[in-house]
């Protein structure tokens, strides 16, 4: 079944059609487009579940650049050590490269996937207000879960330098918020 409809505003026809088959009436559907807009689609800056994709991808880069790095070193001292044919030395270069490449992106991909579900976890029971002290948690906890396979001696160093880092991280990041709070309790303690 065919229908034809007037479109007045473009002077226009519409052929619907119906189909028997597909229990589908083309007068039901809406004229205008629908669409779904995303939760936070107006908002001027991104919360803490969209930066954790950022910051995974660009750890796990730096993370696989510092492996390669390493790996070229390595390949070169077992190459100039061993003195073989050029296939040899090659394919030393390539195997020692992809090595420590995809351990090190490994590693530092795991510890950025760590700390974004710890921190996400955090802002969502604690709320947005305590940022800094949730970027510091999240880093501990961080550290000690991904050490806390090899024994408690690693598992505290693990803590203590996610901590460390977290820390450098927050003072880095709000460094304009430190300061001010700086100068008003300063020139609230003045006029004291």
């Amino acid at each position: 079944m065919v229908d034809v409809k007037n479109n007045d505003k473009d002077n226009k026809k519409e052929v619907l059609v119906s189909s028997p088959y597909l229990k589908y009436v083309p007068q039901i559907q809406p004229s205008q487009p629908e669409y779904i807009f995303l939760e936070g689609a107006g908002s001027s800056q991104r919360g803490r579940f969209e930066m954790c994709f950022i910051e995974i991808g660009t750890c796990y880069s730096v993370g696989a650049t510092i492996g390669i790095m390493r790996g070229v070193h390595n390949g070169m001292k077992i190459v100039l050590r061993d003195k073989q044919t050029f296939t040899y030395n090659r394919t030393q270069m390539f195997n020692s490269v992809l090595k420590h490449g995809s351990s090190m992106s490994g590693k530092f991909g795991t510890l950025v996937v760590y700390y974004s579900i710890f921190g996400i976890i955090l802002e969502e029971t604690r709320g947005q207000d305590a940022g800094i002290y949730n970027n510091i948690i999240s880093g501990t906890s961080a550290g000690l879960l991904y050490k806390s396979t090899s024994g408690l001696r690693s598992c505290g160093i693990g803590g203590l330098l996610g901590f460390s880092l977290a820390t450098i991280y927050s003072v880095i990041s709000s460094k304009i918020n430190i300061i001010e709070d700086l100068k008003e309790a300063i020139i609230h303690f003045k006029y004291w």
